[in-house]
């Protein structure tokens, strides 16, 4: 596997691994269907509306009774409701983007907050990562 050389300061990225710029940001989530990776299983992320901070949207596994959108910080959030079984909340922010970048790119953290059954289902946190072709 051919490697490559990492600049000496902590945190920085070669050149040849990110878009030169110049980036851009959105003031609301782009609409469509995201491919989202959480907690080792994929689904889809349907965005269909958004309309002073309030978002329409759909997860293919799961309820989305509330959604809404921060654009001073293009920060989604979204409780996720999986009947029987357990209640979430997702916060994910939209990545700043270069017109290169032939995708859209998200990322944050989903928390358990109630078990919805009688078995108790751990209450857990993990990350998301979604996607989106522009």
């Amino acid at each position: 596997m051919p490697y490559i050389d990492l600049p000496q300061e902590p945190g920085a990225f070669p050149e040849t691994s990110v878009f030169p710029g110049p980036y851009a940001s959105t003031k609301s989530p782009p609409l469509g269907s995201w491919k989202v990776m959480a907690n080792g299983r994929v689904y889809t992320l349907t965005i269909a509306e958004e309309r002073d901070g309030v978002v329409t949207a759909d997860l293919s596994s799961g309820d989305i009774p509330l959604a809404s959108w921060d654009a001073a910080t293009g920060c989604l959030t979204f409780t996720r409701v999986v009947p029987d079984t357990v209640e979430q909340e997702w916060a994910g922010y939209l990545m700043a983007a270069s017109p290169e970048d032939p995708k859209w790119r998200m990322a944050g953290t989903l928390r358990s907050v109630r078990s919805l059954n009688q078995y108790n289902v751990p209450l857990t946190t993990a990350g998301w990562y979604a996607t989106l072709n522009r």
